[in-house]
C-alpha cells in the first residue's frame, strides 16, 4: 500500500511529456494524472464555450477519450495542454453536440466512463447573481463562435499569441486582427449594459447633488 502511494506521489510530480512518455509505453492508468490535472481547468475554459454544463462534461469527457486513443501522435516538444484543448475543441464543433451518440469507451486504458467534474469549480450562486458577470456571460454567448473562442483563450486561459495561432491552427498575425474584432463586437454586445450603468451613475450622482442642496436649504432655513 506504501508502495502504490508513493508511486503516485511520483506520478504526480512527473512532467506532462514524461507522463505521456510512460502512457504510450504501456502504463495506461498513469493517464488519470493527466486527466486530474486538466480535467476541471478544461471543464470551466469549454463551458464558457458551449454555454451548458452537461454538454462541457460531454465535451471535456470525449476530448479525454480522443487524447488518450491519439497518446502516440503527442509530439512532446509541444504543450500537452494546449494539444488537448485543440481536441476539445474540435470535439465542441463535432456531431455529437446535436444530441447525436458519442463514441463508446474504450474497454482498455483508463476508466474513462468514470470521469467527474468537480462541480465546485462552477461559479457560485452568489455571483452567478451579479449582474456584471451575467451581462457578460450572455454577451459572449452572443458572439460568433470564432470571436467567442478566441477571447476565452486569450482572456480566459490567458495563452500567448503563439499557443492561440496553434490551437486554431491559424497564423499569428490572424490572431491579433481576430482578437481587435473580437473585442470590438464584445464591447458593442455590452454597449446598452455599459451605457445604463453609466446614466444610473450620472442620475445617481445628481441624486446625490440635490440631495446635498435640499439639505443645505433646510440647514439654513
Amino acid at each position: 500500500m506504501q508502495s502504490t502511494a508513493t508511486d503516485s506521489r511520483d506520478n504526480a510530480e512527473m512532467t506532462d511529456g514524461d507522463l505521456v512518455r510512460v502512457i504510450v509505453g504501456g502504463d495506461h492508468q498513469c493517464y488519470e494524472v493527466l486527466t486530474r490535472r486538466y480535467q476541471n481547468r478544461l471543464f470551466k475554459s469549454i463551458l464558457r464555450q458551449v454555454g451548458c454544463i452537461v454538454a462541457a462534461e460531454e465535451i471535456v469527457q470525449d476530448a479525454f477519450v480522443r487524447a488518450f486513443l491519439a497518446l502516440s501522435s503527442f509530439q512532446k516538444k509541444s504543450n500537452f495542454y494546449t494539444w488537448l484543448y485543440r481536441i476539445a475543441l474540435n470535439a465542441s464543433r463535432s456531431d455529437f453536440r446535436r444530441n447525436q451518440k458519442m463514441r463508446p469507451l474504450e474497454s482498455i486504458g483508463p476508466n474513462f466512463d468514470q470521469l467527474t467534474i468537480d462541480r465546485q469549480v462552477l461559479p457560485s450562486e452568489s455571483v452567478e447573481r451579479d449582474e456584471e458577470r451575467r451581462h457578460v456571460r450572455e454577451a459572449m454567448q452572443r458572439l460568433d463562435d470564432s470571436y467567442r473562442t478566441i477571447l476565452i483563450l486569450r482572456e480566459f486561459e490567458g495563452f500567448d499569441y503563439q499557443a492561440i495561432a496553434d490551437v486554431l491552427d491559424i497564423k499569428v498575425g490572424t490572431v491579433r486582427s481576430r482578437l481587435s474584432r473580437a473585442r470590438q463586437q464584445l464591447r458593442h454586445e455590452l454597449r446598452a449594459y455599459l451605457n445604463g450603468k453609466v446614466a444610473t451613475a450620472i442620475c445617481g450622482a445628481a441624486d446625490g447633488q440635490q440631495r446635498i442642496k435640499a439639505s443645505k436649504h433646510v440647514a439654513e432655513d
